[in-house]
């Protein structure tokens, strides 16, 4: 059952989609940023305590990706856990347990006694790490004007470079003089961040297909009053988006929708596939990028300092990506960034000196920053407001198994002695696939509103 919303919420919702960005938006930004920062802690941390674990525990290279491997195992179950949660119970919510509970378990983790106790608190803390990106992304996706949409969301994806350069200086500073722990512990100071995740609104798109029409209205007052009294929410019912669907809200009790039923099948192909892709290839590279670095002759400070400056780069590729986003065709714009980051992977492999690994380092970091980037926005956008989160959730989750093969494969093959241009050969290859497949994919997402897309 739905019926028609009263129209001043109906303007309002019109408004949202084409007013002009202010504090409100930046709010969601940096908030939503901050959850997606310590996503990239949790998981990166991970590759700069490698070595301390090496040496302290005595652990062998399959060892240390069965580490890894785990973390990614969690973040898949943690993905899809936390879509179907955020479209039950609401996206701030979900959001919020999942920031807690990553904090958590990672403190928890820096006490492990044992190589067993740590693959399982790992484990747990994949199931925070996993649920905050897809999560956060739909949350703010559905509160964005459409003309900028995409530009915001690739920014949120941009605080991935900041958490990874983070993680970096914590290995940088801590871990070479005092062991793997406090590297650990680094990825617990999350938990200080959940008061400021709570004053997210939920999403008003969310409450309306449950029906909650009257809290709402109340979010729309807050946020009128608390966060941005100056927000373009007042137009009046004829400014109106051309094409958009007028919004209907549900009872919460409506028959249930799949991502894997039609008319949804295709995409959704196609986007687990680009996650799978994206995940194996980034969980190849940056989780050994240390190591890597470390086996072609770097000191360990060297080797960090490196995995610091090539992390960072990932921010400019955000900033390119956002640059792109909202200008030209969603599906162009990610085959464009996929083959720079492919390209610059395979010729990272063959990087030789110094010079060459900074530069195509670079290279590989901005194309991996502007591929993850701009899949965030194009993901959420494929699906209607009742499925979103499950979804994303699932879209990302899937994702999560090419990470959680990949740390083991390149771990084999570093053990194996098989060499960078093998590795790199692969780990350049498997994007390049994916970028194949959305040529199929015909659905367009820029500039429309939410509700155009998937009514």
């Amino acid at each position: 059952m739905s019926s028609s919303l009263p129209s001043s919420l109906q303007t309002s919702l019109d408004t949202f989609d084409r007013a002009r960005l202010g504090a409100f938006h930046v709010r969601l930004l940096c908030l939503a940023g901050l959850c997606m920062l310590w996503t990239a802690v949790g998981v990166s941390n991970i590759s700069f305590i490698f070595p301390a674990l090496r040496s302290e525990w005595g652990l062998s290279t399959s060892q240390q990706g069965s580490i890894a491997s785990i973390t990614v195992a969690g973040m898949m179950v943690g993905s899809v856990l936390a879509g179907r949660l955020s479209d039950r119970v609401g996206r701030r919510s979900t959001l919020v347990l999942a920031l807690l509970g990553q904090g958590i378990v990672s403190i928890l983790s820096a006490f492990s006694p044992s190589y067993a106790v740590l693959l399982g608190l790992r484990l747990l803390t994949g199931f925070g790490l996993g649920a905050m990106p897809p999560v956060a992304s739909t949350l703010v996706s559905e509160y964005l004007p459409a003309r900028s949409r995409g530009r915001i969301l690739v920014l949120i994806n941009g605080f991935w470079g900041l958490g990874s350069a983070l993680a970096a200086l914590a290995g940088y500073g801590l871990v070479g003089d005092y062991g793997c722990r406090p590297g650990l512990l680094v990825s617990g100071l999350s938990i200080f961040t959940v008061p400021l995740v709570r004053m997210l609104p939920e999403s008003l798109l969310f409450l309306l297909e449950k029906g909650r029409v009257v809290e709402a209205e109340r979010t729309i007052a807050q946020i009128r009053v608390q966060l941005d009294p100056n927000a373009l929410l007042y137009a009046s019912p004829a400014a109106r988006v051309p094409n958009r669907q007028p919004v209907v809200s549900g009872t919460g009790r409506e028959n249930p929708v799949h991502p894997w039923t039609a008319p949804y099948l295709g995409r959704t192909a196609a986007l687990w596939l680009l996650w799978f892709a994206f995940n194996f290839t980034f969980q190849g590279v940056f989780i050994w990028l240390p190591s890597i670095l470390l086996a072609g002759g770097d000191s360990l400070s060297r080797s960090f300092l490196f995995a610091l400056v090539i992390s960072l780069s990932q921010v400019p590729g955000a900033v390119l990506a956002a640059l792109l986003a909202d200008r030209i065709s969603r599906r162009v714009g990610l085959g464009l960034v996929i083959a720079l980051w492919s390209v610059s992977v395979f010729l990272f492999g063959l990087s030789a000196d110094p010079a060459s690994v900074l530069f195509w380092g670079f290279f590989m970091a901005v194309g991996n920053g502007a591929a993850w980037g701009m899949a965030y926005p194009f993901t959420t956008e494929l699906y209607p407001t009742r499925m979103r989160g499950a979804a994303t959730g699932w879209a990302t989750g899937f994702g999560r198994l090419g990470g959680t093969i990949a740390p083991l494969v390149v771990g084999v093959l570093i053990q194996a002695q098989a060499g960078n241009v093998v590795i790199f050969s692969l780990l350049a290859a498997v994007p390049l696939l994916s970028a194949l497949v959305l040529v199929g994919l015909r659905q367009e997402t820029t500039g429309r509103a939410l509700e155009e897309i998937s009514p």
